[in-house]
Protein backbone atom coordinates (compact mmCIF):
# COMPACT_ATOMS: atom_id res chain seq x y z
CA UNK A 1 0.00 0.00 0.00
CA UNK A 2 0.93 3.51 -0.95
CA UNK A 3 -0.33 6.86 0.02
CA UNK A 4 -1.30 9.14 -2.96
CA UNK A 5 1.19 11.05 -4.54
CA UNK A 6 0.65 14.35 -2.64
CA UNK A 7 1.27 12.51 0.74
CA UNK A 8 4.84 10.84 -0.97
CA UNK A 9 6.43 13.91 -0.69
CA UNK A 10 4.94 15.75 2.47
CA UNK A 11 7.02 16.93 4.96
CA UNK A 12 4.66 16.78 7.78
CA UNK A 13 4.61 19.73 10.99
CA UNK A 14 7.47 19.43 12.92
CA UNK A 15 7.24 18.80 17.36
CA UNK A 16 10.43 18.03 18.73
CA UNK A 17 9.71 15.32 20.88
CA UNK A 18 12.00 16.35 23.87
CA UNK A 19 11.07 17.93 26.51
CA UNK A 20 13.41 20.75 27.66
CA UNK A 21 13.58 22.52 31.00
CA UNK A 22 12.44 26.14 29.51
CA UNK A 23 10.11 25.41 25.97
CA UNK A 24 9.67 28.63 24.14
CA UNK A 25 9.00 27.51 20.41
CA UNK A 26 5.00 26.59 20.02
CA UNK A 27 3.88 30.06 21.65
CA UNK A 28 2.32 28.44 24.75
CA UNK A 29 0.98 29.71 27.66
CA UNK A 30 1.19 29.07 31.47
CA UNK A 31 -1.78 27.42 33.09
CA UNK A 32 -3.28 30.76 34.63
CA UNK A 33 -6.74 30.25 34.21
CA UNK A 34 -7.00 26.48 36.51
CA UNK A 35 -4.05 26.28 38.56
CA UNK A 36 -4.99 24.52 40.74
CA UNK A 37 -6.95 21.68 38.04
CA UNK A 38 -11.01 21.23 37.01
CA UNK A 39 -13.52 19.56 38.83
CA UNK A 40 -15.25 17.06 35.87
CA UNK A 41 -17.38 15.20 38.42
CA UNK A 42 -20.33 16.49 36.62
CA UNK A 43 -19.52 15.40 33.30
CA UNK A 44 -21.69 12.87 31.44
CA UNK A 45 -18.17 10.96 29.70
CA UNK A 46 -20.48 8.14 28.76
CA UNK A 47 -22.18 10.34 26.40
CA UNK A 48 -21.63 11.50 23.05
CA UNK A 49 -21.05 15.16 23.51
CA UNK A 50 -23.32 17.72 21.73
CA UNK A 51 -22.87 18.01 18.56
CA UNK A 52 -24.25 21.63 18.10
CA UNK A 53 -22.18 22.73 21.13
CA UNK A 54 -24.68 24.89 21.60
CA UNK A 55 -22.85 25.92 25.15
CA UNK A 56 -19.66 26.63 24.11
CA UNK A 57 -20.92 28.46 21.10
CA UNK A 58 -23.49 30.54 23.22
CA UNK A 59 -20.39 31.41 25.32
CA UNK A 60 -18.06 32.51 22.39
CA UNK A 61 -20.58 34.31 21.00
CA UNK A 62 -20.93 36.75 24.21
CA UNK A 63 -16.88 36.82 24.23
CA UNK A 64 -17.15 38.28 20.32
CA UNK A 65 -20.45 40.00 20.41
CA UNK A 66 -21.89 38.22 17.55
CA UNK A 67 -25.10 35.53 17.01
CA UNK A 68 -23.92 31.87 18.05
CA UNK A 69 -25.59 30.65 14.63
CA UNK A 70 -22.45 32.71 12.36
CA UNK A 71 -20.08 30.70 14.77
CA UNK A 72 -18.74 27.00 14.64
CA UNK A 73 -16.49 25.37 16.78
CA UNK A 74 -13.45 23.48 16.03
CA UNK A 75 -10.22 20.84 17.63
CA UNK A 76 -8.20 24.38 17.25
CA UNK A 77 -8.42 26.83 14.64
CA UNK A 78 -6.13 24.04 13.10
CA UNK A 79 -8.94 21.86 12.04
CA UNK A 80 -11.14 24.30 10.84
CA UNK A 81 -8.27 25.30 8.26
CA UNK A 82 -8.28 22.51 6.77
CA UNK A 83 -12.06 22.20 6.64
CA UNK A 84 -12.22 25.19 4.94
CA UNK A 85 -10.10 23.22 2.11
CA UNK A 86 -11.70 19.96 2.60
CA UNK A 87 -15.20 22.14 1.57
CA UNK A 88 -14.47 24.62 -1.04
CA UNK A 89 -10.75 23.86 -2.74
CA UNK A 90 -10.68 21.00 -5.18
CA UNK A 91 -7.57 19.65 -6.62
CA UNK A 92 -5.68 21.41 -8.82
CA UNK A 93 -7.41 24.56 -7.59
CA UNK A 94 -5.01 27.50 -5.87
CA UNK A 95 -5.01 28.29 -2.78
CA UNK A 96 -3.03 31.95 -1.91
CA UNK A 97 -0.85 33.01 1.48
CA UNK A 98 1.80 35.12 2.03
CA UNK A 99 5.38 33.52 2.99
CA UNK A 100 6.76 32.87 5.60
CA UNK A 101 3.07 32.25 7.14
CA UNK A 102 1.73 29.35 9.26
CA UNK A 103 3.24 26.26 7.67
CA UNK A 104 -0.57 24.35 7.40
CA UNK A 105 -1.94 26.49 4.90
CA UNK A 106 0.77 24.69 2.54
CA UNK A 107 0.49 21.76 4.39
CA UNK A 108 -3.07 21.16 4.10
CA UNK A 109 -2.92 22.33 0.49
CA UNK A 110 -0.38 19.56 0.05
CA UNK A 111 -2.51 17.26 1.26
CA UNK A 112 -5.73 17.62 -1.00
CA UNK A 113 -3.54 18.17 -4.23
CA UNK A 114 -4.85 21.68 -4.21
CA UNK A 115 -1.83 24.36 -5.99
CA UNK A 116 -0.84 26.21 -3.11
CA UNK A 117 0.98 29.79 -4.32
CA UNK A 118 3.42 31.22 -1.69
CA UNK A 119 2.77 35.05 -2.32
CA UNK A 120 6.30 36.95 -1.27
CA UNK A 121 6.84 39.41 2.18
CA UNK A 122 8.18 42.23 2.03
CA UNK A 123 12.61 42.48 2.86
CA UNK A 124 11.30 43.70 6.32
CA UNK A 125 8.81 40.65 6.52
CA UNK A 126 5.68 43.48 6.28
CA UNK A 127 3.01 41.99 3.95
CA UNK A 128 2.07 44.20 1.20
CA UNK A 129 -2.00 43.77 0.21
CA UNK A 130 -1.09 45.05 -3.25
CA UNK A 131 1.02 42.11 -4.06
CA UNK A 132 -1.68 39.28 -3.02
CA UNK A 133 -4.20 41.50 -4.89
CA UNK A 134 -1.94 41.12 -8.17
CA UNK A 135 -1.18 37.64 -7.57
CA UNK A 136 -5.58 36.81 -6.85
CA UNK A 137 -5.77 38.47 -10.07
CA UNK A 138 -3.32 36.27 -11.67
CA UNK A 139 -4.01 33.07 -10.01
CA UNK A 140 -7.64 33.31 -9.37
CA UNK A 141 -6.92 31.29 -6.05
CA UNK A 142 -10.55 29.56 -4.68
CA UNK A 143 -9.30 30.31 -0.90
CA UNK A 144 -6.70 33.34 0.55
CA UNK A 145 -5.35 32.72 3.98
CA UNK A 146 -4.40 36.01 5.70
CA UNK A 147 -2.25 35.19 9.00
CA UNK A 148 -2.87 38.43 11.43
CA UNK A 149 -0.86 39.36 13.70
CA UNK A 150 1.24 36.80 11.21
CA UNK A 151 3.31 33.59 12.33
CA UNK A 152 6.10 33.74 12.37
CA UNK A 153 6.77 37.07 11.61
CA UNK A 154 4.11 38.93 14.15
CA UNK A 155 3.08 41.25 11.54
CA UNK A 156 -0.22 43.00 11.91
CA UNK A 157 -2.29 43.84 8.61
CA UNK A 158 -4.18 46.92 8.75
CA UNK A 159 -8.02 46.74 8.43
CA UNK A 160 -8.63 48.76 5.58
CA UNK A 161 -5.63 46.55 3.42
CA UNK A 162 -7.82 43.20 4.13
CA UNK A 163 -11.40 44.99 2.81
CA UNK A 164 -9.19 45.81 0.11
CA UNK A 165 -8.40 42.45 -0.64
CA UNK A 166 -12.24 41.28 -0.03
CA UNK A 167 -13.44 44.14 -2.32
CA UNK A 168 -11.04 42.96 -4.95
CA UNK A 169 -11.52 39.12 -4.87
CA UNK A 170 -14.33 36.44 -5.54
CA UNK A 171 -12.37 34.25 -3.55
CA UNK A 172 -12.73 33.06 0.12
CA UNK A 173 -10.63 35.25 2.51
CA UNK A 174 -10.10 33.23 5.46
CA UNK A 175 -8.59 35.92 8.37
CA UNK A 176 -6.48 33.48 10.75
CA UNK A 177 -6.48 35.91 14.22
CA UNK A 178 -4.79 33.57 16.47
CA UNK A 179 -3.20 36.07 18.26
CA UNK A 180 -5.54 38.90 17.94
CA UNK A 181 -5.60 38.94 21.61
CA UNK A 182 -2.54 40.29 22.03
CA UNK A 183 -3.71 43.48 19.86
CA UNK A 184 -5.68 46.15 20.94
CA UNK A 185 -8.26 44.03 18.38
CA UNK A 186 -9.04 47.00 16.37
CA UNK A 187 -7.96 45.15 13.17
CA UNK A 188 -10.25 42.32 14.10
CA UNK A 189 -12.42 41.26 11.01
CA UNK A 190 -15.16 39.50 13.44
CA UNK A 191 -17.12 42.66 13.12
CA UNK A 192 -17.33 43.03 9.16
CA UNK A 193 -18.25 39.36 8.63
CA UNK A 194 -21.88 40.32 7.71
CA UNK A 195 -20.36 43.25 4.97
CA UNK A 196 -18.40 40.57 2.96
CA UNK A 197 -19.98 37.46 2.11
CA UNK A 198 -16.77 35.69 1.02
CA UNK A 199 -14.86 36.36 4.71
CA UNK A 200 -14.78 34.07 7.21
CA UNK A 201 -12.72 34.59 10.43
CA UNK A 202 -11.10 32.08 12.93
CA UNK A 203 -9.38 32.55 16.85
CA UNK A 204 -8.35 29.81 19.06
CA UNK A 205 -7.84 29.41 22.70
CA UNK A 206 -4.97 27.72 22.45
CA UNK A 207 -3.22 31.13 22.96
CA UNK A 208 -4.36 33.82 24.79
CA UNK A 209 -6.42 31.61 27.00
CA UNK A 210 -3.22 29.31 27.80
CA UNK A 211 -5.78 25.94 26.47
CA UNK A 212 -3.45 24.51 23.83
CA UNK A 213 -4.03 20.96 25.52
CA UNK A 214 -7.60 21.36 24.91
CA UNK A 215 -7.74 21.67 21.15
CA UNK A 216 -10.25 23.96 21.08
CA UNK A 217 -10.71 26.87 18.26
CA UNK A 218 -13.64 28.12 16.16
CA UNK A 219 -14.82 30.17 12.89
CA UNK A 220 -17.03 32.97 12.28
CA UNK A 221 -19.13 33.64 8.94
CA UNK A 222 -22.20 34.05 7.52
CA UNK A 223 -24.83 31.70 7.35
CA UNK A 224 -23.87 29.61 3.93
CA UNK A 225 -20.38 29.08 4.84
CA UNK A 226 -21.63 27.64 8.55
CA UNK A 227 -24.10 25.27 6.64
CA UNK A 228 -21.21 24.53 4.05
CA UNK A 229 -19.20 23.35 6.98
CA UNK A 230 -21.19 21.03 8.81
CA UNK A 231 -22.27 19.28 6.27
CA UNK A 232 -18.19 18.09 6.16
CA UNK A 233 -17.42 18.10 9.74
CA UNK A 234 -17.39 14.76 11.36
CA UNK A 235 -20.19 14.51 13.71
CA UNK A 236 -19.59 14.50 17.84
CA UNK A 237 -15.77 16.32 16.28
CA UNK A 238 -15.57 18.44 19.48
CA UNK A 239 -15.25 16.04 22.88
CA UNK A 240 -17.31 16.77 25.57
CA UNK A 241 -14.24 18.08 27.76
CA UNK A 242 -13.10 20.69 25.15
CA UNK A 243 -16.53 21.79 25.39
CA UNK A 244 -17.06 21.82 29.40
CA UNK A 245 -13.41 23.35 29.47
CA UNK A 246 -14.20 26.19 26.96
CA UNK A 247 -17.40 27.63 28.49
CA UNK A 248 -15.73 27.90 31.98
CA UNK A 249 -12.93 29.56 30.60
CA UNK A 250 -14.74 32.06 28.49
CA UNK A 251 -16.40 33.10 31.82
CA UNK A 252 -13.38 34.02 33.19
CA UNK A 253 -12.77 36.60 30.65
CA UNK A 254 -11.21 39.38 33.22
CA UNK A 255 -8.45 37.04 34.17
CA UNK A 256 -7.69 36.43 30.49
CA UNK A 257 -7.33 40.29 29.67
CA UNK A 258 -4.97 40.84 32.59
CA UNK A 259 -2.67 37.82 31.55
CA UNK A 260 -2.32 39.14 27.86
CA UNK A 261 -1.81 42.92 29.37
CA UNK A 262 0.98 41.02 31.39
CA UNK A 263 2.56 39.52 28.55
CA UNK A 264 2.44 42.33 26.31
CA UNK A 265 4.70 43.85 29.29
CA UNK A 266 7.25 41.20 29.30
CA UNK A 267 7.06 40.93 25.38
CA UNK A 268 8.60 45.07 25.36
CA UNK A 269 10.82 43.87 28.51
CA UNK A 270 12.57 40.95 26.33
CA UNK A 271 12.72 42.98 23.09
CA UNK A 272 14.67 45.87 25.36
CA UNK A 273 17.06 42.77 26.65
CA UNK A 274 17.63 41.50 22.86
CA UNK A 275 18.46 44.70 21.48
CA UNK A 276 21.08 45.16 23.90
CA UNK A 277 22.52 41.46 22.82
CA UNK A 278 22.68 43.24 19.00
CA UNK A 279 19.22 40.80 17.94
CA UNK A 280 17.71 41.92 15.00
CA UNK A 281 14.05 42.49 16.20
CA UNK A 282 10.90 43.15 13.89
CA UNK A 283 7.56 44.47 15.28
CA UNK A 284 5.63 41.87 16.77
CA UNK A 285 2.07 42.20 17.95
CA UNK A 286 1.68 38.32 19.08
CA UNK A 287 3.15 36.51 22.11
CA UNK A 288 6.12 35.74 20.91
CA UNK A 289 9.52 37.70 18.96
CA UNK A 290 10.43 36.84 15.52
CA UNK A 291 14.26 37.59 15.21
CA UNK A 292 17.35 37.38 13.88
CA UNK A 293 21.09 36.48 14.94
CA UNK A 294 24.25 36.40 13.35
CA UNK A 295 25.01 33.44 16.15
CA UNK A 296 26.09 30.30 14.10
CA UNK A 297 23.60 27.48 15.22
CA UNK A 298 21.83 29.70 18.20
CA UNK A 299 19.01 27.01 18.50
CA UNK A 300 21.25 24.07 18.73
CA UNK A 301 23.39 26.13 21.26
CA UNK A 302 20.20 27.36 23.45
CA UNK A 303 19.32 23.39 23.69
CA UNK A 304 22.44 22.67 25.18
CA UNK A 305 21.20 24.66 28.27
CA UNK A 306 17.55 23.62 28.23
CA UNK A 307 16.00 26.02 26.06
CA UNK A 308 14.08 25.29 23.45
CA UNK A 309 12.95 28.62 20.95
CA UNK A 310 11.62 27.96 17.11
CA UNK A 311 14.65 27.73 14.30
CA UNK A 312 14.07 28.17 10.84
CA UNK A 313 16.11 26.86 8.13
CA UNK A 314 16.75 27.40 4.41
CA UNK A 315 15.96 31.03 3.20
CA UNK A 316 14.97 31.62 6.95
CA UNK A 317 18.55 30.41 8.19
CA UNK A 318 19.71 32.74 10.98
CA UNK A 319 15.74 33.68 12.17
CA UNK A 320 13.70 32.61 15.00
CA UNK A 321 10.68 32.51 16.53
CA UNK A 322 10.57 32.96 20.83
CA UNK A 323 7.48 32.87 22.73
CA UNK A 324 7.23 35.34 25.61
CA UNK A 325 7.38 33.12 28.65
CA UNK A 326 7.29 33.76 32.65
CA UNK A 327 9.10 36.43 34.16
CA UNK A 328 11.94 33.37 35.49
CA UNK A 329 12.15 32.53 32.16
CA UNK A 330 12.75 35.47 30.10
CA UNK A 331 15.40 36.00 32.47
CA UNK A 332 16.92 32.60 32.64
CA UNK A 333 17.01 32.81 28.54
CA UNK A 334 18.36 35.92 28.34
CA UNK A 335 21.21 34.93 30.98
CA UNK A 336 22.19 31.86 29.12
CA UNK A 337 22.22 33.78 25.83
CA UNK A 338 24.52 35.95 27.42
CA UNK A 339 26.34 32.96 28.30
CA UNK A 340 26.44 31.99 24.79
CA UNK A 341 27.62 35.09 23.77
CA UNK A 342 30.55 35.06 25.73
CA UNK A 343 31.80 31.65 24.96
CA UNK A 344 31.70 32.59 21.49
CA UNK A 345 33.66 35.04 21.74
CA UNK A 346 36.75 33.46 23.91
CA UNK A 347 36.16 30.39 21.36
CA UNK A 348 37.09 33.11 19.04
Amino acid sequence: MRPKPSIESLKGYQVSPIQYEIQLDANESKNFLFPKGLNIKDLSINLYPDNQALDIRSEIGKYILIDSKYILEGNGSSELLELLVKTYVDKNEVILSYEPSFSMYKIYSQIYSTTFVGVPSRSDFSLDIQIMIDYAKQYNPKLIFICTPNNPTGYLIPKNEIKRLLESTTALVAVDEAYMEFTDGLTSMVDEIHNYNNLVVLRTMSKAFGLAGIRLGYLIGNLDVIKDLNKVKSPYHLNALSQYVGVKALQMKDEVRKNVLEIQSRRNELEVELSKLKFHLYPSFGNFLFVQSDIENLGDLLKNKGILIRAFSNELKSYYRITIGTKEENEILVHRLKEIIYENINNN
